[in-house]
């Protein structure tokens, strides 16, 4: 059966490549009837934080992601916490250690800083240079009998790494690609590749679906888990996401975090759309998918090597898709949270259906919803639609018709627009000579929502004393 696994580092908000990284794995396991194991990589103790992960999985489940194994609901494989995990690493790095592929390493941050920096004066790529590699036994004893506390180095056979990944086909590393690397620090934990590959083959992951900057880390943990003498899984290296500049996705490009588009009025259904949209294209032209339908149509192997680039058109024509596909219920549940003010209207619905065509975000709500606020000062370009005979005779009409016919509902506000447009047939008016005076006398604002809207919302009383106020 397929196990994939999405392992965040609770070091910040979930960002919008790792959503996506996600959003794939999720959507393959689901589609293949596999199981999606939700892991937290929380080794580095000083950046990594509870608020944070808790954020993370409330990102995951608002995106309408959920899985079967992890933190919060445990699992056959608990804990689900690196941080947790301790026993498990040390457990595998005897095993190493015993074959002879570890060994103790005593140069300080310090030495390896200094050799890092004269590499890179050198023009060369910075790599460990095996200086505790071949200690004799009876070495290593006195320093640690002086207290001297080594970290862990997996012993890197010489060798080419070849692996194949399903979007990159077969790739190959020759010998000498990279140097010894830390399996276990000094203070007892876990480093990123051994707790990485341990966790993977000890919860019997099949495929690992992650960004193409991975690449390297596979070529090591493909040996590890040779080493380790567990089969290595499946990998996918897929394209990374980036900024309309080409360059990786950072807060240069402006909002990065699912958090964001969250509390700027974005809808999870809209964005999780547009993120599978990144190098992926759904059969016959279909863009606009909510999640059951990516399940159905999304094919792992239909994955493009391009690059993903962020558009934000491009979302917000998505989102507005999604808006205006929505349940109204629903959607009146969903944006009252973004407009507070308006939210316990009793014609909340009838507002939101009015603006609906205009909005491509919930964020955007309240300013749209103004209109049904009291009456702003009009502008210069606005106040001219109320100068002039035409605007004078237009208002006066509108008075008389309101107090002639009241406003009963929706179809009615339709009604009493028509018949004011009718009264002015003679005088070959354009619509928006007879329409405008009447908007700007009711809102002070030159646009807004659709007249009879306007009416309705507001009512009769309302609108004959705002009339009033103006031609007063």
């Amino acid at each position: 059966m397929v196990r994939v696994r999405f392992a965040p580092s609770p070091t910040g908000r979930l960002h919008l490549g790792s959503a996506r990284t996600a959003l794939f794995n999720w959507l393959f396991a689901r589609g293949q009837g596999g199981s999606f194991i939700l892991r937290i990589e929380d080794t580095d103790v000083e950046r990594s934080s509870r608020e944070m992960e808790e954020s993370i999985l409330e990102d995951l489940k608002w995106l309408g992601l959920d899985w079967d194994e992890g933190p919060d609901v445990g699992g056959p494989h608990a804990p689900y916490r690196q941080s947790e995990r301790g026993e498990v690493y040390r457990e595998h790095a005897r095993l190493l250690v015993e074959k002879g592929m570890a060994y103790p390493c005593f140069c300080t941050p310090e030495q390896l800083e200094e050799k890092r920096e004269r590499a890179l004066a050198e023009g060369q790529s910075p790599r460990y240079d095996g200086a505790c590699r071949d200690l004799e036994p009876l070495e290593v004893r006195k320093r640690e009998g002086r207290g001297e506390r080594p970290a862990l180095r997996f012993r890197l056979p010489e060798k080419e790494v070849v692996f194949q990944d399903l979007l990159h086909g077969l790739v190959r590393f020759p010998p000498g690609s990279f140097g010894d690397f830390i399996i276990m620090r000094s203070d007892g934990r876990a480093g990123f590749h051994f707790s990485v590959v341990v966790d993977d083959a000890v919860m019997g992951i099949t495929h690992v679906i992650r960004g193409e900057d991975h690449l390297t880390n596979t070529a090591r943990h493909v040996l590890l888990f040779e080493a380790l003498g567990y089969p290595a899984p499946m990998y996918l290296h897929h394209s990374l996401l980036l900024g309309p500049d080409g360059g990786k996705m950072s807060k240069r490009h402006g909002a990065t975090s699912v958090r964001e588009y969250r509390e700027m009025g974005y809808l999870p259904q809209a964005l999780a759309n547009y993120l599978a949209l990144l190098s992926w294209s759904p059969p016959e032209g279909r863009e606009v998918l909510d999640l059951s339908e990516l399940v159905e149509l999304f094919d792992i192997g239909d994955l493009s090597r391009s690059p993903a680039v962020f558009d934000r058109e491009r979302l917000d024509w998505l989102n507005g898709k999604h808006l205006r596909r929505m349940p109204l219920d629903e959607l009146v549940r969903v944006a009252g949270v973004y407009a507070p003010r308006w939210s316990g209207h009793p014609l909340f619905a009838v507002m939101l259906e009015s603006v609906l065509d205009n909005i491509t975000n919930l964020g955007e709500l309240p300013s749209y919803l103004e209109a049904y606020g009291e009456p702003a000062r009009p502008g210069e370009r606005a106040a001219e639609w109320l100068r002039g005979e035409v605007a004078g005779r237009v208002l006066e009409k509108a008075e008389e018709i309101l107090r002639e016919e009241g406003i009963r509902d929706l179809e009615h506000a339709h009604h009493l627009v028509a018949r004011l447009r009718h009264a002015f047939d003679e005088r070959d008016l354009k619509p928006r000579e007879i329409l405008m005076p009447l908007r700007v006398a009711l809102t002070g604002r030159d646009r807004g929502p659709a007249l009879p809207y306007l009416l309705y919302v507001l009512g009769r009383d309302e609108c004959l004393r705002r009339l009033q106020g103006v031609r007063s």
